[in-house]
């Protein structure tokens, strides 16, 4: 009995330890379930229903990914949607999968595998979600370009909602010109170019006027200050001024924001204005006009030597900024502009102080000095303005002036020649009859007032010009090189495993894009097959944009001009994907301002 014990006893110790590993084996979890993932969230969202086609799926899971993940759709009685290829963003748990078209309307399933960091399949799973409508009819988008000589057709896509529009850039070496077209002001469809131009003439005449006014008493009247008239003229004035400045800022924030005017009004809504120069310039001049009350409240403070320089220098800056109108001038053209305006203002309040106020009846001697010291600083003035407006217009021209902004040009040079003409021969009598006399006469008054007047008018005319001209694109403007193009900042897209590094550059808004693409360093290989994908915000149901068939085989440079039909849709954050070769090279999140352009974009030829 003891010797078959003995040997029951081995036995019984190895079901002992079966019995234990079975038990510590069915708790442990297998192999399998501790990779498996699961679907987070998803854009849409599961058993939502959405008004129309997104233009991009997106699957945020718990667990980090790994390339090689799939995803399928089908919608309605099992049509399949084509999709592009997951793309996983940088967070390594979310799949963004663009569309190739928009789904039709019914109920969607969406079924998906993905694999782990180790390229081991790591789960399955689906969701489903229903649109309630049809994809809207397409308009096909097939502009034309000139750059360089060269037509270029843009690659023609079918855009539908959800849908990605592909178009193709121009390669450029060196800057190139285009036919004169529009500038940023006449590239707004909202509606907003016509207050915006209104607005601006009337800020830039007040201004003029309200300087070169400060500027005269300043120097050669003033006894000017103790006149009620003068007051009166000067708080008008500003008023005016004050009322079409703040008019300018708000239609100017509109339009580059692609919001309705009304909206615009209260300044919370000019947040778009710190994202050009223009609208940097524009808040600069609300700014210094309202601080010009400073002097117009006390005309005395502009002759005072304690108080004149802070007296003359809000609304001297306010003037200046009238020359940064354009923001792809560069430092030459911004320094001629400057001295532009201020002569400008010069010559031209002067001229308004002395039609309204001192030529208004006889007067004293002051009169007559005041008449004479305006002579002695208008000649000067005026033909500084109009040498540097020549040195305007032939940077902006050079030469060509076939152009809209050409003939328009003509039409100003005419009536400059005729400014100066006029100019010239009243600067001639007010030597001739003036400075033989003490006190202004009636007769005198009169004569004087006529001919000034004339030379007002048409220097308000002049005015009207450079506001049509601002409007259009100059030749020298109009080129493909990147000083030309409305640009915000160079995001850089680098991946040393490819050996590439590209640059993008776009205006980053609603609406028409220009957009700046650069090889900084190429593979061995080329860059045959570069694309660059933008992805719209999550959950939107806007186009995306593909830029394809880039003309480089290495480094270089190309471009997308906003007649070329590169449109963004909607705001929010987009993401930018560069790809060579069906190959990730790197990913970037941008914020695109503006409102949402409603309709389908439809670009037609320049």
């Amino acid at each position: 009995m003891n010797a078959t014990r003995l040997s029951a006893r081995p036995a019984l110790g190895w079901l002992m330890f079966l019995l234990t590993f079975g038990l510590v084996g069915s708790l442990w979890p297998s192999t399998a379930h501790a990779v498996d993932n699961t679907l987070a969230s998803s854009q849409p969202a599961a058993n939502a229903t959405v008004d129309s086609s997104p233009a991009t799926l997106e699957l945020t899971f718990v667990q980090p990914l790994g390339p090689g993940s799939a995803v399928q759709m089908t919608c309605g009685e099992g049509t399949i949607v084509p999709l592009r290829d997951p793309l996983l963003r940088a967070d390594q748990v979310t799949l963004s999968v663009p569309l190739v078209a928009a789904a039709p309307k019914g109920t969607c399933n969406v079924g998906w595998t993905v694999r782990d960091t180790s390229l081991q399949v790591a789960g399955s799973g689906s969701f489903t979600f229903t649109i309630a409508s049809d994809p809207a009819p397409t308009t096909t988008v097939a502009p034309t370009t000139t750059v360089a000589g060269a037509t270029t057709t843009v690659a023609g896509a079918t855009t539908v909602p959800g849908a990605a529009t592909t178009v193709a850039p121009v390669a450029t070496t060196a800057p190139s010109t285009s036919g004169g077209g529009d500038s940023a002001d006449s590239d707004d469809g909202s509606g907003t170019k016509g207050p915006l131009s209104l607005f601006r003439f009337g800020s830039n005449l007040g201004l003029a006027v309200l300087f070169g006014s400060l500027l005269l008493i300043a120097i050669a009247w003033p006894e000017g200050v103790e006149y009620l008239i003068t007051v009166r003229f000067l708080r008008f004035t500003w008023l005016g001024t004050m009322v079409c400045t703040y008019l300018f800022a708000a239609a100017l924030a509109a339009f580059q924001s692609g919001d309705g005017f009304g909206s615009a009004l209260v300044p919370t809504g000019w947040g778009s204005l710190t994202d050009t120069t223009p609208g940097k310039a524009a808040l600069l001049r609300v700014v210094f006009v309202a601080a010009s009350a400073y002097a117009v409240m006390r005309p005395e403070r502009t002759i005072d030597p304690a108080t004149q320089l802070p007296a003359l220098v809000p609304p001297g800056i306010a003037v200046v900024t009238m020359a940064f109108s354009r923001g792809e001038f560069g430092p030459i053209e911004y320094a001629a502009g400057a001295l532009h305006a201020l002569a400008m203002a010069v010559w031209l309040g002067g001229l308004f102080l002395l039609i309204r106020v001192v030529l208004a009846g006889p007067g004293e001697e002051d009169l007559v000095h005041a008449v004479r010291g305006f002579a002695r600083m208008a000649t000067p003035a005026l033909w500084v303005t109009v040498i540097t407006g020549a040195v305007l217009l032939f940077r902006l021209d050079r030469g060509a002036l076939g152009t809209s902004h050409g003939l328009v040009v003509i039409v100003k040079t005419l009536f400059v020649s005729l400014m100066v003409f006029v100019g010239v021969a009243a600067r001639q009598f007010i030597h001739q009859r003036v400075a033989r006399v003490d006190t202004m006469t009636s007769p005198l008054a009169t004569r004087l007032r006529r001919a000034l007047t004339i030379e007002a008018l048409v220097g308000v005319l002049v005015m009207v010009l450079s506001a049509w001209l601002l409007a259009l694109t100059p030749p020298g403007l109009g080129s493909a090189s990147s000083g030309a193009l409305d640009l915000k900042v160079l995001h850089r897209f680098q991946n040393t495993t490819l050996g590439v590094e590209v640059s993008v550059a776009f205006s980053e808004r609603v609406g028409a894009n220009d957009v700046r693409i650069e090889v900084v360093t190429a593979p061995a290989t080329g860059v045959a097959g570069l694309v660059i994908d933008f992805i719209p915000p999550p959950g939107s149901t806007a186009n995306g944009m593909t830029i394809s068939k880039i003309p480089l085989s290495g480094t270089g440079v190309a471009v997308l001009e906003k007649s070329d039909g590169f449109t963004l849709t909607t705001s929010g954050t987009w993401t930018i994907i560069v790809k060579l070769g069906g190959s990730v090279v790197a990913e970037q999140d941008v914020l695109v301002t503006g409102g949402t352009l409603e309709a389908t974009t439809a670009t037609s030829a320049t």
